[in-house]
């Protein structure tokens, strides 16, 4: 894989979790970070300070992403301090697990609000300091979005905008050299940290994927620095599928 030397990357959502490991993949390649966080700075420290202890380089901006104020203030601090952007991860998101009847108004507005509106108005706020240059824009779906899964609430159909949403940027946004796709994980947990003692239902279940496992968030992180990469360079308004191979079987393999 090309690497990613003096690439600007922002990154949402990147303090723990599968944010956490994109922030650390693209560093490790060779990209300056822009760490954007909600609420969590201690967090987003930690995560900044295990980049910086590797030889990387990384910035924390806080930046509410449904409010576009907020999001232009974060952006105008980045290009300030780094002089472009030239990668958005949109990872930041939301989830409120229920049934469609369970589901209340507020609940419902919030997810869509925070995953697809947020991913709406970080995009458009970056690709306007892409339109120069060009740049890579990759938003974390889910596996949620291609297929349902009861329960979920929200969260897939929030999802399945982002996927769509993925198609339309990539569509308007080429001309201008902007390459916009997606990445859309499964089951994803760090592989060794007892999670299978604490979720035995989950453990269980994905024994039924094709790859009887659950990812872990940097095979979720590679996939990004892939679309991020010139070896994606003729790749746009695509999702990769990062599920181990359960959308194509929905937990029906034996």
């Amino acid at each position: 894989m090309s690497d990613l030397n003096d690439k600007i990357a922002l990154v949402t959502g990147g303090a723990k979790g599968i944010g956490r490991a994109i922030c650390l993949e693209l560093a490790a390649r060779g990209a300056k970070i822009a760490l954007v966080y909600r609420r969590d700075g201690l967090s987003a420290e930690k995560t900044a300070q295990e980049i910086r202890l590797a030889g990387g380089q990384v910035g924390l901006y806080q930046a509410e992403l449904t409010e576009r104020q907020s999001v232009n203030r974060a952006v105008a601090q980045v290009v300030a301090d780094w002089g472009a952007i030239d990668i958005l991860v949109n990872n930041a998101g939301a989830s409120a697990p229920a049934s469609l009847l369970e589901l209340n108004d507020s609940q419902w507005q919030q997810v869509l609000q925070f995953n697809a509106t947020g991913c709406f108005i970080t995009s458009t706020e970056v690709a306007k300091v892409m339109l120069a240059r060009g740049g890579s824009i990759i938003s974390i779906a889910g596996a949620s979005a291609h297929r349902c899964y009861p329960g979920a609430g929200a969260f897939g159909p929030s999802k399945a905008a982002v996927v769509n949403l993925t198609t339309q940027m990539a569509m308007e946004w080429a001309q201008y050299g902007i390459r916009v796709n997606g990445v859309s994980p499964g089951p994803i947990r760090e592989a060794d940290d007892g999670w299978q003692q604490q979720e035995p239902a989950l453990a269980e279940e994905v024994t039924r994927l094709p790859l009887r496992r659950a990812g872990t968030p940097r095979e979720v992180a590679k996939a990004v620095c892939y679309l991020a990469s010139e070896d994606a360079g003729y790749t746009t308004g695509q999702m990769l599928i990062v599920d181990g191979g359960g959308v194509c079987t929905w937990y029906l393999a034996p």
